[in-house]
């Protein structure tokens, strides 16, 4: 039954094919192509073999200035010319018999004699010139009727890749081929290749097209094989993409732009007779890989589903985002230390996957970014990228949106130094991180218009009050710090650093605050005040100052500060809420009342009456 659903279903897709070759050959763009092919110069066979000597992967050859006049392309500097033979002849004067264009005898003058005559002829010669290959030259794009190339994903590429490995008569590997061919099919070494660093779409056409060459068109050595049963390259081509094109689509791999042009350009007329000579070849082959690969495919994915999924490596570890500063002082050291070993397994691995899926100047970043995933959590992935990008944003390789998106991504300055994606080209990371970012879509909720923001908070609708027997609303989220905002705090510990430094061993202080503090305090218009820092005068975080829990010296020694931001959210006396331990003191000692001493009464004898 399923055999009879997939012939159906072939048969309908090779008719589909056949009606859009049609389509294609009466197309504005097969007149251009043709408009465009009929400019090229037919060479003779003894040039052909000069050609094929020089540069075997030659395709479209014309001459220097033939390339500027009609094809509007130029021969780029250091190519070297492809030498052959162009005719050159040349004309001589010679005497010959004059011949009567009646008689065709020669004219006899009164004597009897033959009458000559001076004629002009043309002797045959031939000197050498340079011819140039289309991949010599740059400029304007000269039309096809095909893409160069299909670009995109496939569901479940790994399964259906090892159907086609085991279906395949002869093994399938990938390589770099140099002469620009997608892959190839080795009646020699009886195996297929396939170029490597393709796109996946790319990968699975190429190979059913090898396969279909490697099932109908092998020959084996010695194997003789009968006249009628011989098939020219192109009824082999034809069949073998019209084979790729019908199981591709029998999967939903669209494949008509590609297979179509291809297809046309080996028919010899429009008639497409190696199409229609060769149906009933291509409806078995296509429905018999179908098949094939059902049967595959269908076992590779119940080994999938049984196959447990291996944890991320960084499961349950979340990003920790401060400084290992603000870590000890929050107790948090041991969570810094697990994400920041997190980061740099993050860090090394992208730079092994964009190696592994980097080849042939192409890189794969479809299938980088999906195995990157497969191991770490988008969200320690883009920390590592952003982190890479805002340290390297002085470097051109770097796309601008990249920049614009590593931008406004938050990275702990701290730690920037060594989680930077060095081990690979900027460029490669840049198109690794576009793909990124279209897989995941992190970051670009950042792109929003501040406009639409604040239009957004407005529109907001406000929390109700919780009633007096409903349980109390969450926190409210911890506002995180803008890089500006981490800038002055670093600033402002480093100023109350050197302070309580001085407060505490007066002139014997080691501890001195750096310049670079003074002057971003002066930038932004920071000043402590008490125990507030401002910002332009408007508050923006809240001093907590601790001391020793025993006295030396004589005194309880100041110890290092916590910040708390505050932002426009809190005003001074908000602050104010969370005095010192020597202020509570204090405000204690002034709440009491007054103890006064009790007035002097007047002794009174006691008398009788």
């Amino acid at each position: 039954m399923a055999e009879n659903r997939n012939a159906q279903q072939v048969r309908e897709i090779t008719d589909k094919l056949e009606q859009g070759i049609k389509e294609l050959f009466e197309s504005d763009r097969f007149k251009e192509y043709l408009t465009t092919m009929s400019k090229f110069y037919n060479y003779s066979f003894n040039n052909t073999l000069l050609i094929a000597m020089q540069k075997p992967d030659a395709t479209l050859i014309a001459g220097y200035t033939a390339w500027q006049r009609n094809f509007d392309r130029h021969v780029m500097k250091g190519e070297k010319g492809i030498r052959i033979l162009a005719p050159a002849p040349y004309k001589v004067k010679e005497e010959r018999e004059k011949i009567d264009p009646v008689t065709q005898k020669p004219v006899l003058d009164k004597d009897g004699k033959p009458v000559t005559e001076t004629v002009e002829v043309s002797r045959p010669a031939f000197k050498v010139v340079s011819v140039f290959d289309v991949s010599q030259t740059d400029g304007k794009e000269l039309p096809d009727i095909a893409v160069d190339e299909l670009t995109g994903s496939v569901d479940n590429y790994a399964a259906f890749f090892d159907a086609l490995k085991e279906l395949s008569p002869v093994p399938i590997t990938f390589e770099n081929i140099p002469n620009g061919a997608k892959g190839y099919f080795s009646h020699v070494e009886n195996r297929i290749a396939i170029q490597e660093g393709m796109s996946e779409i790319q990968n699975i056409k190429t190979a059913i097209h090898e396969i279909a060459h490697a099932k109908l068109h092998a020959v084996a050595l010695g194997e003789k094989v009968a006249p009628e049963e011989k098939k020219d390259r192109r009824t082999k081509e034809v069949e073998a993409e019209s084979v790729a094109y019908t199981v591709c689509q029998r999967y939903g791999i669209e494949t008509s732009d590609y297979s179509f042009g291809y297809i046309a350009g080996w028919s010899s007329d429009k008639e497409t007779k190696e199409l229609k000579g060769s149906l009933e070849t291509i409806r078995k082959t296509a429905a018999e890989m179908i098949t094939g690969i059902d049967e595959k495919l269908k076992e590779r994915l119940a080994e999938k589903e049984q196959e447990a999924p291996l944890p991320l490596r960084d499961a349950n570890i979340p990003v920790y985002r401060e400084a290992a500063t603000y870590a000890f002082e929050a107790g948090e050291l041991g969570a810094y230390r697990i994400s920041m070993q997190a980061n740099t397994a993050c860090k090394e691995t992208i730079e092994q996957v964009i190696n592994d899926y980097y080849g042939n100047n192409r890189l794969a970043a479809e299938s980088a970014v999906k195995s990157i995933l497969e191991k770490f959590t988008p969200e320690r992935v883009a920390y590592v990228l952003a982190n890479t990008i805002q340290q390297k944003a002085h470097d051109g390789r770097i796309s601008q949106e990249c920049k614009k998106w590593a931008k406004g991504m938050d990275a702990c300055p701290d730690t920037a130094a060594y989680l930077i994606v060095d081990g690979v080209n900027s460029g490669l990371v840049s198109l690794f991180t576009e793909e990124f970012v279209r897989q995941t879509a992190i970051g670009r909720a950042q792109e929003q218009a501040p406009a639409e923001q604040s239009k957004a908070a407005v529109t907001e609708k406000a929390p109700e009050a919780a009633a007096p027997n409903e349980p109390e609303q969450a926190s409210p989220k911890i506002h995180r710090l803008t890089p500006e905002e981490k800038k002055i705090k670093d600033a402002v510990m480093d100023t109350l650093k050197a302070q309580i430094a001085g407060r505490n061993d007066g002139m014997l202080a080691t501890y001195r605050s750096s310049n670079q503090s003074f002057k971003v305090m002066l930038e932004y218009k920071v000043r402590i005040d008490g125990n507030t820092v401002t910002r332009d005068g408007e508050p923006i975080f809240a001093i907590h100052r601790r001391h020793s829990a025993k006295k030396t010296q004589g005194c309880y020694r100041e110890l290092t500060p916590t910040l708390e931001y505050i932002g426009k959210e809190k005003s001074q006396e908000a602050v104010r809420e969370k005095p010192s331990i020597r202020e509570q003191l204090r405000a204690a000692a002034k709440s009491q009342p007054e103890r006064k001493a009790p007035a002097k009464q007047k002794s009174r004898d006691v008398g009788l009456e």
